[in-house]
């Protein structure tokens, strides 16, 4: 019989951590592990999740607030009776907003938990987070988890460890796919694409993205630049502000904003180079889904990024917020297509055999089986 797992999501929008909890969900063999899901936000992440058959609650997740001392009592309640109407084994953080609730119930249940640490923090942040001990904590890069070690080695020592998000390989395109792929989109069939994709926020590099596209267009008519995503945080105001700031810069033939799309890891394929101009980036779903695509990435060289792109054989490095950088590297890969195809085909068996689904999910399920008799010698 499968144990069950109760996942907890903050989910106050759309994003790369809801969109890796969906790959890992996948991820489980149900003979082995059985998962729910309690997410604080009810929208676009709990309705995939139901899409999947996964049972899946939402329920505000609050933190051990003295001025708010009943909604946290609420939201504890909630996951305790979520987690003892399953009879689950262990609870798992998505990430560190969703811990203490969950970390509260793990304690009073006397079951293990696990959490996410998907985004750097400060010591006194970590310790606000964690008042409660977890059994195990899972960094998305092993740069995200030597700098929590450097701030709090009190309380991530002995209990952590590196586990990267996972991807879903793409079969390979043919030029028809690709073709007609562009043609649905309104694109054109005959440039080259670059794209910038994921969400659309300021730490994404998204100035960096339009300013190397001036920089390029102002020599070169080879590239139509296309931003695949949106603000979903801020209702689009972001994504209406870069739209402004091309129209005055007088871009707007050569670019094309997609939004959010659902299907935004298949379509990845109707391009030629993505961009991840990141100035913060702990690992980066968009660069795992390119390369899963067999697009080669330019990437900044901050956080996890240089752990999944290897310079010069699954695409290129930049310093951040350096766009003359950036728009040197789009022309070297845009103007070399034997380069290009050469990486294109080393960044898809990369993301194959180091960040495929399958061995996310081999991994994870190992953490599970360790942590569970680590609790059950204990408690015997």
């Amino acid at each position: 019989m499968p144990r069950g797992v109760l996942f907890l999501a903050w989910a106050p929008f759309f994003s790369g951590a809801e969109r890796a909890l969906l790959l890992t969900l996948r991820s489980l063999d149900p003979v082995r592990y059985q998962p729910y899901v309690l997410t604080g936000t009810e929208g676009e992440f709990a309705a995939q999740v139901r899409t999947m058959g996964i049972p899946c609650k939402s329920f505000s997740l609050q933190p051990i607030d003295r001025r708010h001392p009943l909604a946290a009592l609420r939201s504890v309640a909630s996951v305790l009776k979520m987690a003892v109407r399953h009879r689950v084994a262990l609870i798992h953080s998505n990430e560190t907003a969703s811990f203490q609730p969950g970390g509260y119930t793990a304690r009073l249940l006397r079951i293990p938990s696990i959490t996410h640490v998907r985004f750097p923090d400060t010591r006194v942040g970590y310790q606000w987070f964690f008042r409660t001990r977890f059994s195990r904590a899972i960094f998305v890069s092993r740069d995200l988890m030597d700098g929590a070690m450097r701030e709090a080695p009190e309380i991530f020592g002995g209990r952590s460890e590196t586990l990267y998000d996972c991807v879903e390989p793409q079969a390979p395109w043919s030029e028809h796919e690709a073709t007609q792929c562009r043609l649905e989109l309104g694109l054109p069939t005959e440039q080259t694409l670059v794209a910038i994709t994921g969400q659309i926020a300021e730490v994404k590099g998204i100035w960096d993205f339009i300013e190397a596209a001036r920089i390029v267009t102002s020599r070169s008519s080879l590239p139509f630049f296309v931003v695949l995503g949106d603000d979903l945080r801020g209702s689009g105001q972001m994504r209406r502000a870069m739209e402004e700031r091309v129209a005055a810069l007088g871009l707007t033939a050569r670019f094309r904003f997609l939004g959010f799309r659902r299907d935004a890891p298949r379509i990845v394929q109707a391009f030629d180079v993505i961009t991840v101009p990141s100035h913060v980036e702990p690992l980066g779903n968009a660069t795992l889904e390119a390369m899963a695509a067999g697009r080669p990435v330019i990437g900044s060289r901050v956080g996890g990024i240089p752990e999944m792109v290897v310079d010069g054989e699954t695409g290129l490095l930049v310093p951040p917020a350096d766009p003359q950088s950036l728009a040197a590297a789009i022309d070297q890969i845009i103007r070399n297509p034997d380069l290009r195809s050469r990486m294109s085909a080393q960044a898809r068996r990369r993301a194959r055999d180091r960040f495929g689904i399958e061995t996310h999910g081999r991994s994870l399920q190992a953490l599970y089986d360790r942590v569970l008799a680590s609790s059950s010698s204990v408690a015997a």
